[in-house]
């Protein structure tokens, strides 16, 4: 189970990176920062175990090789599935009232995402838009965790929903073919694939305005700064590259690891900035 579902680590990693950049140059409540882990983690693989259950038939005429298409492990899934939320959201509770409550929300979302009568994933824009803030949810719940809610909080918070919102019309634009035939209405489909790319790079530019905002007008490190605009810069220069061969699947998937990969960078470069400025190192 764990094997098939690897991408909820960045959900649990990105809680992680919020909570240490909440916690700035106090030492880190490691006990609290463990059950925080486990929870984002358990509640994000739940969440993915729960959207694999309900496409069972789907996965079963394409012939997709996920754990829940076995009918062998089926209620198994199920079962574990089931376990998993109630332990993650004990798990938040246990923590603090505001973490909890954070975790019964990505558990609505969850839910709401993937259940048969409302099935938000087949929702034009909103399905990208519900996977975003469930990546918002789950890093604000580092937040929660400290009980510091602060600019840089909500800051991190937010480059992981416009990161998460950013790997969606790349993944949309990636499936383009096989959504026309099968008529889907995506973002790539409904406003084109050039199109699509300026909203993806509107995105980077939006993560880059928060870190500057940072800089001048709360006073982060520039070095911090620096660091976090080169990750967009670079990002800028992957999707660049992207949109002249979009069509290869391979250059795609190592494109959206790296944008994924990105959200620990950013957070890095603001915790490496809330660390300097503490210190008194001078800015400039």
């Amino acid at each position: 189970m764990i094997k098939s579902r690897t991408i909820v680590y960045g959900f649990a990693l990105a809680s992680l990176g919020t909570f240490l950049i909440s916690s700035g140059m106090q030492i880190p409540d490691f006990f609290t920062l463990s059950k925080l882990t486990l929870s984002v983690y358990f509640l994000a693989l739940a969440t993915y175990l729960y959207n694999d259950l309900t496409d069972y038939d789907v996965d079963e005429v394409n012939d997709r090789n996920t754990m829940s298409s076995k009918k062998t492990y089926r209620n198994q899934i199920m079962y574990a599935t089931t376990g998993f939320f109630v332990f993650s959201t004990s798990m938040a509770f246990w923590i603090n009232m505001q973490t909890g409550i954070a975790a019964l929300v990505f558990l609505g979302l969850a839910i709401a995402y993937s259940h048969p009568k409302i099935h938000l994933k087949n929702m034009f824009v909103i399905k990208t838009i519900v996977t975003a803030l469930g990546g918002f949810i789950a890093s604000m719940m580092g937040a929660f965790a400290t009980q510091n809610i602060s600019y840089f909080a909500l800051a991190s918070s937010t480059i992981v929903f416009l990161i998460y919102f950013i790997n969606g019309p790349l993944n949309d634009i990636r499936d383009l073919e096989g959504d026309k035939k099968g008529g889907r209405r995506t973002i790539p489909i409904v406003i084109g694939v050039k199109k699509s790319f300026m909203v993806v790079i509107g995105s980077i530019l939006s993560i880059a305005m928060l870190i500057l905002a940072g800089h001048y007008f709360l006073g982060m490190h520039m070095i911090g700064a620096i660091l976090g605009l080169m990750v967009c810069g670079y990002l800028v220069m992957k999707i660049g590259k992207l949109t002249r061969n979009y069509s290869d699947k391979k250059s795609m998937n190592k494109t959206r690891t790296s944008v994924r990969n990105s959200i620990f960078t950013i957070q890095g470069s603001i915790l490496v900035g809330l660390i300097l400025s503490q210190m008194f190192i001078p800015n400039f």
